[in-house]
């Protein structure tokens, strides 16, 4: 069983005012028949070449993308490139508007996922808010609640709530997938750690951590990127079974990616 942890806010993207001087009505109206547009374009594409096209794609519209909140809001972060970014629009207005495609994953470790789920206690998958990490969720076999990238399928969440650390306990407890992104954009209060990375400085929550580390769940730590044309993700696990330790090792983890994404930027 699949679940996701739902800490993002997903919306359409929203042109700046102070760079296109219209109202905030044609702007979506505008940006929504675009996306439309370029979605019944693509369905006209063979399956196993959209993907493709939408790498090529999305280098050629980045220029719009950058005029763009919602590309502010995601280069704050500092974890994704600038065509990172691009794919991952293009590749959500694909997946919104029923246009399925294929990418192309090339996985490093999922043999500690393998090892990971077998030991039937549950598994919590987390890896930090880049752009494309949902797309890992495919690798989970997804179950049918929330729309999986570039599938009609869905995957079931777990809203925040005051039962939702229970509610997550519940189904590590059943043996079930939870995947989350325990990374956030402030502090709150005593319940966040902040640490260094190549790409600025990052800060995480460790409250689904420690609830595994009680619970007995395995952790695993995942992250994708684009290399190319294709995207290369990757799986692994911490050292020791303590919250500690996790927390520790997540916390290089996220150093090592965002070193590895400066050095291919150099």
């Amino acid at each position: 069983m699949m679940n996701l942890v739902d800490s993002r806010v997903f919306g359409r993207l929203k042109l700046r005012p102070s760079q296109v001087k219209v109202t905030s009505v044609r702007e979506d109206s505008f940006l929504h028949t675009a996306e439309l547009c370029f979605a019944t374009a693509i369905r006209l594409v063979p399956r196993r070449h959209r993907f493709g096209a939408a790498m090529l794609l999305a280098r050629a519209a980045l220029p719009l993308f950058r005029r763009t909140d919602a590309y502010q809001e995601q280069e704050v972060k500092k974890f994704d490139d600038p065509q990172e970014i691009a794919l991952h629009f293009v590749l959500n207005a694909m997946t919104r508007n029923g246009a399925l495609f294929d990418p192309s994953i090339s996985v490093k470790g999922y043999e500690q996922f393998g090892q990971a789920y077998a030991a039937g206690k549950g598994v919590l998958v987390i890896g930090p808010h880049a752009a494309l990490t949902l797309l890992m969720v495919r690798v989970f076999r997804p179950d049918p609640r929330m729309r999986i990238g570039g599938t009609a399928l869905t995957a079931r969440t777990v809203q925040p709530s005051r039962m939702f650390l229970v509610k997550t306990r519940s189904r590590l407890r059943r043996g079930e997938v939870v995947c989350a992104m325990p990374d956030r954009a402030e502090h709150h209060g005593e319940r966040t750690v902040e640490f260094a990375t190549a790409k600025g400085r990052v800060i995480v929550a460790p409250a689904l951590i420690e609830l595994a580390a009680r619970c007995g769940a395995r952790v695993i730590f995942t992250e994708v990127h684009k290399e190319g044309r294709e995207l290369v993700g990757t799986i692994d696990a911490p050292s020791a079974a303590s919250a500690d330790v996790i927390t520790r090792d997540f916390m290089e983890f996220v150093r090592t990616r965002a070193k590895a994404r400066c050095a291919r930027l150099d």
